[in-house]
């Protein structure tokens, strides 16, 4: 049976460590146990994939706290989650300020704990499938490397719900649920820049045509002189790159330059298709 996922779980208590390792394994999930935060970061050192971080607050030597300070700046992706029967909102927003993903409760019920691993995996996707698409694009085609700064700026947005979740700890829901419209909203972003991408590709490889004879010929987007006497397709330009990207895009124009093109191009039947999807996924998340 395949593993729903690779699990740390740092207690000194073995009773609970042992029961929670039965309740986890059963859910299919892969558990190491560590009986204190020194043992959990030896664990990590040696290489052990580790998804995700289960650390009791009050240990002997290092704290739960100190243990996932330590853990992240080992394993930057790894994701935490603090369980603990003592310690109140204080202890809850220092161990998010160092990154915890969750705060929860002992006694832990299986479906509440569940609950919150599957979260941490989610989140842990999302991470390694932006990493993912960045490393594929670099790949496949030398002027998409600028893609790689794209998706490290996602990155940083990413990272940024780490601290935002510090906030949204006090209002529980709304935080939440300001967490996944950020984390959408950043998805959005890399998908706007990808459809206009793809479809300034397809233009040039269907048409033999520039960007600027896209712009003049779909009536989207301006071409104008610069002082060097150069067409220039500015406002195009800063759609192609997420840093660049206005903070209140034109979704619309977007889609719009992407239908003109597929309604324009002949031929290359692989680029259509992958062109049709990226519109479909992003035309999903604008009306999600």
């Amino acid at each position: 049976m395949n593993s729903k996922g690779k699990l740390l779980l740092a207690d000194d208590e073995p009773d609970f460590t042992e029961f929670v390792k039965w309740q986890l394994e059963n859910l299919s999930y892969t558990v190491h146990t560590a009986s204190s935060g020194a043992e959990a970061l030896d664990i990590l050192s040696t290489g052990e994939p580790v998804d995700i971080l289960l650390a009791d607050i009050r240990m002997p030597g290092m704290d739960g706290i100190e243990l996932i300070r330590r853990a992240i700046e080992l394993c930057p992706d790894l994701q935490c989650i603090v369980m603990t029967g003592h310690g109140g909102i204080e202890t809850a927003v220092e161990a998010m300020k160092l990154g915890a993903i969750n705060y929860l409760r002992k006694p832990v019920g299986v479906d509440e704990l569940d609950m919150a691993i599957q979260k941490g995996m989610e989140k842990l996707g999302l991470i390694l499938d932006v990493r993912e698409k960045q490393e594929r694009l670099e790949a496949a085609n030398a002027r998409l490397r600028e893609k790689q700064e794209q998706l490290e700026n996602a990155n940083k947005e990413l990272s940024k719900l780490r601290v935002q979740l510090e906030e949204a700890l006090e209002k529980e829901t709304e935080g939440r649920k300001q967490a996944e419209d950020e984390l959408r909203e950043v998805r959005v972003r890399e998908l706007l820049v990808e459809v206009l991408t793809l479809s300034l590709r397809y233009w040039k490889q269907a048409t033999q045509k520039t960007k600027i004879e896209l712009a003049e010929e779909s009536k989207i987007w301006t071409a104008s002189l610069d002082s060097g006497g150069t067409y220039r397709t500015r406002t195009l330009d800063r759609y192609l790159r997420i840093n660049t990207l206005p903070p209140n895009p034109r979704s619309g124009d977007v889609l719009d330059t992407a239908y003109f093109v597929l309604s324009n191009c002949l031929g290359q039947p692989g680029m259509k298709e992958k062109l049709e999807d990226k519109i479909a996924r992003l035309e999903k998340m604008l009306l999600g």
